[in-house]
Protein backbone atom coordinates (compact mmCIF):
# COMPACT_ATOMS: atom_id res chain seq x y z
CA UNK A 1 0.00 0.00 0.00
CA UNK A 2 1.08 3.49 -0.73
CA UNK A 3 2.11 5.98 1.28
CA UNK A 4 1.23 9.22 1.39
CA UNK A 5 3.05 12.06 3.19
CA UNK A 6 2.38 15.75 3.85
CA UNK A 7 4.22 18.16 4.93
CA UNK A 8 2.72 21.67 6.61
CA UNK A 9 4.00 25.26 5.08
CA UNK A 10 6.53 25.91 7.74
CA UNK A 11 7.83 22.40 7.38
CA UNK A 12 6.60 20.38 9.81
CA UNK A 13 5.15 16.59 8.60
CA UNK A 14 1.66 16.47 8.94
CA UNK A 15 -1.28 14.56 7.83
CA UNK A 16 -3.30 17.90 6.49
CA UNK A 17 -0.07 19.88 4.75
CA UNK A 18 1.52 18.58 1.26
CA UNK A 19 -1.23 17.48 -1.09
CA UNK A 20 -1.22 14.12 -2.73
CA UNK A 21 -1.08 14.74 -6.59
CA UNK A 22 -4.25 12.28 -6.10
CA UNK A 23 -5.96 15.05 -3.93
CA UNK A 24 -5.41 17.73 -6.68
CA UNK A 25 -6.45 15.68 -9.46
CA UNK A 26 -9.86 15.24 -7.87
CA UNK A 27 -9.49 19.05 -7.29
CA UNK A 28 -9.07 20.06 -10.33
CA UNK A 29 -8.12 17.60 -12.86
CA UNK A 30 -5.33 16.32 -14.20
CA UNK A 31 -2.58 15.35 -17.08
CA UNK A 32 -3.72 11.96 -18.58
CA UNK A 33 -1.05 9.07 -19.58
CA UNK A 34 1.17 7.37 -17.70
CA UNK A 35 4.85 7.89 -16.39
CA UNK A 36 7.29 5.28 -17.23
CA UNK A 37 9.98 4.98 -14.59
CA UNK A 38 12.95 3.02 -12.97
CA UNK A 39 11.82 1.35 -10.03
CA UNK A 40 13.80 -0.04 -7.05
CA UNK A 41 11.43 -1.88 -4.68
CA UNK A 42 12.48 -5.06 -5.68
CA UNK A 43 15.97 -4.35 -4.13
CA UNK A 44 17.09 -4.09 -8.61
CA UNK A 45 16.27 -1.70 -11.17
CA UNK A 46 13.09 -2.50 -12.74
CA UNK A 47 11.57 -0.55 -15.81
CA UNK A 48 7.79 0.37 -14.48
CA UNK A 49 4.75 2.80 -14.87
CA UNK A 50 3.27 4.68 -12.96
CA UNK A 51 -0.83 5.72 -12.46
CA UNK A 52 0.22 9.53 -12.82
CA UNK A 53 -2.51 10.13 -10.39
CA UNK A 54 -2.57 7.86 -7.92
CA UNK A 55 1.45 6.70 -7.98
CA UNK A 56 0.51 2.95 -8.29
CA UNK A 57 2.86 0.89 -10.70
CA UNK A 58 0.01 -0.19 -12.76
CA UNK A 59 2.67 -2.14 -15.01
CA UNK A 60 6.29 -3.72 -15.23
CA UNK A 61 7.79 -4.43 -18.39
CA UNK A 62 11.37 -5.63 -17.51
CA UNK A 63 13.17 -6.62 -14.56
CA UNK A 64 17.49 -5.75 -14.19
CA UNK A 65 16.64 -2.62 -16.25
CA UNK A 66 17.27 1.09 -15.89
CA UNK A 67 16.75 4.37 -17.51
CA UNK A 68 13.74 2.76 -19.49
CA UNK A 69 11.75 4.59 -22.04
CA UNK A 70 9.65 2.86 -24.86
CA UNK A 71 9.15 4.05 -28.12
CA UNK A 72 6.57 6.35 -29.56
CA UNK A 73 3.98 3.62 -30.42
CA UNK A 74 4.47 2.27 -27.34
CA UNK A 75 5.20 -1.26 -29.07
CA UNK A 76 9.01 -1.47 -28.38
CA UNK A 77 11.10 -0.65 -25.41
CA UNK A 78 14.66 0.19 -24.62
CA UNK A 79 16.45 -0.05 -21.60
CA UNK A 80 20.00 -0.39 -19.77
CA UNK A 81 20.76 -3.61 -18.23
CA UNK A 82 23.57 -4.59 -16.82
CA UNK A 83 25.41 -8.04 -17.88
CA UNK A 84 26.87 -10.40 -15.30
CA UNK A 85 29.24 -11.78 -17.44
CA UNK A 86 33.16 -10.82 -15.76
CA UNK A 87 35.37 -8.31 -18.35
CA UNK A 88 38.78 -9.04 -16.59
CA UNK A 89 40.38 -6.16 -15.49
CA UNK A 90 43.92 -5.73 -14.27
CA UNK A 91 42.56 -5.67 -10.45
CA UNK A 92 38.72 -8.11 -10.49
CA UNK A 93 35.72 -7.71 -12.60
CA UNK A 94 33.84 -4.50 -14.75
CA UNK A 95 30.80 -5.64 -16.06
CA UNK A 96 28.85 -4.21 -19.09
CA UNK A 97 26.09 -2.23 -18.80
CA UNK A 98 24.22 -3.03 -22.44
CA UNK A 99 21.22 -0.76 -24.31
CA UNK A 100 18.71 -3.80 -24.75
CA UNK A 101 15.89 -3.43 -26.63
CA UNK A 102 12.49 -5.38 -26.47
CA UNK A 103 9.12 -6.17 -27.60
CA UNK A 104 6.40 -4.54 -25.26
CA UNK A 105 5.77 -7.66 -24.05
CA UNK A 106 9.04 -8.07 -23.06
CA UNK A 107 9.75 -10.75 -25.51
CA UNK A 108 12.52 -10.45 -28.58
CA UNK A 109 15.12 -9.16 -26.08
CA UNK A 110 18.36 -8.04 -28.10
CA UNK A 111 21.09 -6.02 -27.54
CA UNK A 112 21.70 -2.60 -29.07
CA UNK A 113 24.40 -1.14 -28.08
CA UNK A 114 26.75 -3.49 -26.11
CA UNK A 115 28.62 -1.79 -23.04
CA UNK A 116 31.92 -3.04 -23.86
CA UNK A 117 34.68 -1.36 -26.21
CA UNK A 118 36.22 -3.95 -28.34
CA UNK A 119 39.42 -2.40 -28.58
CA UNK A 120 39.93 -2.04 -25.39
CA UNK A 121 37.95 -4.96 -23.19
CA UNK A 122 36.91 -2.48 -21.03
CA UNK A 123 33.28 -2.18 -19.57
CA UNK A 124 31.94 1.73 -20.29
CA UNK A 125 28.68 3.62 -18.90
CA UNK A 126 26.26 3.10 -21.73
CA UNK A 127 23.10 4.94 -20.27
CA UNK A 128 20.38 6.77 -20.63
CA UNK A 129 18.22 6.29 -23.96
CA UNK A 130 15.97 8.48 -25.84
CA UNK A 131 14.07 7.19 -28.51
CA UNK A 132 13.40 10.04 -31.66
CA UNK A 133 9.70 10.84 -32.07
CA UNK A 134 9.50 8.58 -35.56
CA UNK A 135 10.86 5.70 -33.31
CA UNK A 136 14.32 5.59 -35.93
CA UNK A 137 16.20 6.36 -33.85
CA UNK A 138 18.26 6.10 -30.14
CA UNK A 139 20.15 8.93 -28.50
CA UNK A 140 22.51 8.04 -26.05
CA UNK A 141 25.44 8.69 -23.46
CA UNK A 142 28.36 6.86 -23.24
CA UNK A 143 32.40 7.48 -22.56
CA UNK A 144 32.58 8.44 -25.84
CA UNK A 145 30.34 11.46 -25.60
CA UNK A 146 26.38 11.62 -26.44
CA UNK A 147 25.86 9.07 -29.44
CA UNK A 148 23.35 7.94 -31.78
CA UNK A 149 22.27 4.81 -33.85
CA UNK A 150 19.33 3.11 -35.66
CA UNK A 151 16.69 1.21 -34.07
CA UNK A 152 17.94 -1.55 -36.17
CA UNK A 153 21.20 -1.84 -34.84
CA UNK A 154 22.96 0.42 -37.59
CA UNK A 155 24.17 3.84 -38.39
CA UNK A 156 26.03 4.38 -34.76
CA UNK A 157 27.52 7.38 -34.47
CA UNK A 158 29.01 9.97 -31.91
CA UNK A 159 27.35 13.11 -32.53
CA UNK A 160 29.80 15.05 -29.86
CA UNK A 161 32.12 13.98 -27.78
CA UNK A 162 31.25 16.97 -25.66
CA UNK A 163 27.66 16.25 -24.40
CA UNK A 164 25.84 13.64 -22.11
CA UNK A 165 22.43 12.40 -22.07
CA UNK A 166 20.63 13.65 -24.60
CA UNK A 167 16.44 14.10 -25.12
CA UNK A 168 14.98 14.24 -28.90
CA UNK A 169 12.60 17.76 -29.18
CA UNK A 170 8.86 17.02 -30.00
CA UNK A 171 9.73 17.60 -33.75
CA UNK A 172 12.78 15.74 -33.70
CA UNK A 173 14.80 17.92 -35.19
CA UNK A 174 17.07 19.04 -32.34
CA UNK A 175 18.67 17.33 -29.09
CA UNK A 176 18.94 18.64 -25.90
CA UNK A 177 21.80 17.95 -23.20
CA UNK A 178 23.96 19.14 -20.94
CA UNK A 179 27.22 20.31 -21.72
CA UNK A 180 30.73 21.04 -19.26
CA UNK A 181 32.73 24.19 -20.16
CA UNK A 182 35.48 26.23 -18.62
CA UNK A 183 35.89 29.91 -18.33
CA UNK A 184 38.17 31.82 -16.91
CA UNK A 185 37.37 34.39 -13.71
CA UNK A 186 39.72 36.59 -11.56
CA UNK A 187 41.09 33.72 -9.45
CA UNK A 188 41.89 31.43 -12.84
CA UNK A 189 39.78 28.71 -14.65
CA UNK A 190 36.64 27.13 -13.49
CA UNK A 191 33.77 24.84 -15.18
CA UNK A 192 30.43 25.19 -15.35
CA UNK A 193 27.51 23.19 -17.19
CA UNK A 194 25.05 24.16 -18.83
CA UNK A 195 22.30 23.39 -21.47
CA UNK A 196 22.76 23.23 -24.67
CA UNK A 197 21.04 21.91 -28.27
CA UNK A 198 22.21 20.34 -31.28
CA UNK A 199 20.61 20.67 -34.82
CA UNK A 200 20.72 17.65 -36.45
CA UNK A 201 20.84 18.70 -39.58
CA UNK A 202 23.75 20.99 -39.23
CA UNK A 203 25.27 19.20 -36.38
CA UNK A 204 25.43 22.42 -35.08
CA UNK A 205 25.25 23.09 -31.16
CA UNK A 206 24.23 26.19 -29.01
CA UNK A 207 24.13 27.07 -25.67
CA UNK A 208 20.16 27.65 -24.43
CA UNK A 209 20.91 28.60 -20.29
CA UNK A 210 24.20 30.83 -18.70
CA UNK A 211 24.18 29.70 -14.94
CA UNK A 212 26.33 27.12 -15.28
CA UNK A 213 24.58 24.92 -12.36
CA UNK A 214 22.69 22.30 -14.07
CA UNK A 215 23.29 18.79 -13.19
CA UNK A 216 25.17 16.07 -15.71
CA UNK A 217 21.25 14.31 -15.92
CA UNK A 218 18.73 14.08 -18.61
CA UNK A 219 16.75 16.94 -19.27
CA UNK A 220 13.50 17.02 -21.09
CA UNK A 221 11.45 19.31 -23.07
CA UNK A 222 7.65 20.73 -23.07
CA UNK A 223 5.52 18.94 -25.42
CA UNK A 224 5.39 22.36 -27.70
CA UNK A 225 9.15 22.48 -27.17
CA UNK A 226 9.24 25.90 -26.26
CA UNK A 227 11.12 24.99 -22.96
CA UNK A 228 13.32 22.86 -21.43
CA UNK A 229 13.53 21.21 -17.58
CA UNK A 230 16.74 20.68 -15.77
CA UNK A 231 18.30 19.57 -12.92
CA UNK A 232 20.41 21.92 -10.98
CA UNK A 233 22.79 22.51 -7.90
CA UNK A 234 19.86 24.17 -6.25
CA UNK A 235 16.86 22.24 -7.43
CA UNK A 236 15.18 22.58 -10.59
CA UNK A 237 14.91 25.08 -13.53
CA UNK A 238 13.26 25.24 -16.64
CA UNK A 239 14.52 27.65 -19.36
CA UNK A 240 12.87 29.12 -22.86
CA UNK A 241 14.73 27.62 -25.64
CA UNK A 242 14.19 31.00 -28.23
CA UNK A 243 15.17 33.69 -24.92
CA UNK A 244 17.10 32.00 -22.21
CA UNK A 245 14.93 32.97 -19.62
CA UNK A 246 14.95 31.05 -16.65
CA UNK A 247 12.52 29.69 -14.38
CA UNK A 248 13.50 28.73 -10.90
CA UNK A 249 10.68 26.03 -10.10
CA UNK A 250 12.02 25.21 -6.49
CA UNK A 251 11.39 28.86 -5.12
CA UNK A 252 8.03 27.90 -4.95
CA UNK A 253 8.44 24.79 -2.64
CA UNK A 254 7.51 25.12 0.58
CA UNK A 255 9.43 21.82 1.75
CA UNK A 256 12.97 21.70 0.70
CA UNK A 257 13.93 18.93 -1.75
CA UNK A 258 17.44 18.00 -2.81
CA UNK A 259 19.07 15.34 -5.29
CA UNK A 260 16.49 15.89 -7.76
CA UNK A 261 16.35 13.41 -10.53
CA UNK A 262 14.54 12.42 -13.28
CA UNK A 263 12.28 15.75 -14.31
CA UNK A 264 9.93 14.94 -17.11
CA UNK A 265 6.90 16.93 -18.70
CA UNK A 266 3.53 15.79 -18.62
CA UNK A 267 1.80 15.48 -22.28
CA UNK A 268 -0.36 18.36 -21.87
CA UNK A 269 2.82 20.00 -20.85
CA UNK A 270 1.01 21.63 -17.46
CA UNK A 271 2.86 19.57 -14.66
CA UNK A 272 6.08 18.05 -13.97
CA UNK A 273 6.93 15.28 -12.22
CA UNK A 274 10.48 13.75 -10.84
CA UNK A 275 11.93 12.38 -7.64
CA UNK A 276 13.75 14.16 -4.60
CA UNK A 277 15.09 13.75 -1.15
CA UNK A 278 13.07 15.91 1.38
CA UNK A 279 15.57 17.48 3.00
CA UNK A 280 13.42 17.43 6.62
CA UNK A 281 13.42 13.61 6.85
CA UNK A 282 15.68 12.05 3.99
CA UNK A 283 13.06 10.15 2.67
CA UNK A 284 12.71 9.93 -1.21
CA UNK A 285 9.83 10.65 -3.10
CA UNK A 286 8.34 11.28 -6.66
CA UNK A 287 6.86 14.79 -6.93
CA UNK A 288 4.79 16.72 -9.18
CA UNK A 289 4.64 20.17 -9.37
CA UNK A 290 3.00 22.68 -12.24
CA UNK A 291 5.29 23.39 -14.91
CA UNK A 292 4.58 26.99 -15.59
CA UNK A 293 5.93 28.49 -12.16
CA UNK A 294 6.83 25.53 -10.23
CA UNK A 295 3.68 25.65 -7.44
CA UNK A 296 1.17 23.11 -6.15
CA UNK A 297 3.98 21.10 -5.17
CA UNK A 298 2.28 17.38 -4.02
CA UNK A 299 3.62 14.03 -3.63
CA UNK A 300 3.04 11.62 -6.00
CA UNK A 301 4.07 8.16 -4.53
CA UNK A 302 7.19 8.10 -1.77
CA UNK A 303 7.96 4.63 -3.44
CA UNK A 304 11.99 4.61 -4.99
CA UNK A 305 11.11 5.12 -8.53
CA UNK A 306 12.94 7.80 -11.16
CA UNK A 307 11.11 9.44 -14.01
CA UNK A 308 12.04 8.27 -17.06
CA UNK A 309 8.94 9.73 -19.33
CA UNK A 310 5.46 10.83 -19.29
CA UNK A 311 3.61 9.19 -21.94
CA UNK A 312 -0.04 10.29 -23.50
CA UNK A 313 -1.50 6.54 -23.39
Amino acid sequence: MLLKRAVLAVGIVVAAGLPTAATAAAEQGTAAGRITATGYSSGSPALVSLDPVSGDVIRTFAQNAEDGVLSPKGSTVAYIQRDDTCVPQAEGCMYARNLVVTDGDGSEQHVLVRGIAPETNEAPYVGHPDWSPDGKRMVYHSPRGMEWIKSDGTGQEVLTTTGGAGTFSPDGRSIAFVRTTTYETADGWESGRDVWVLDIATRQVHQISTDRNARSTPVDWSPDGQRIVYVTENGLNAVHVATGAVTELQNSWATPLSSVQGPVFSPDGTQIAFSAMDDFDYTRSTYVVDAADGKNLQVLTDQAVTPTDWLSR
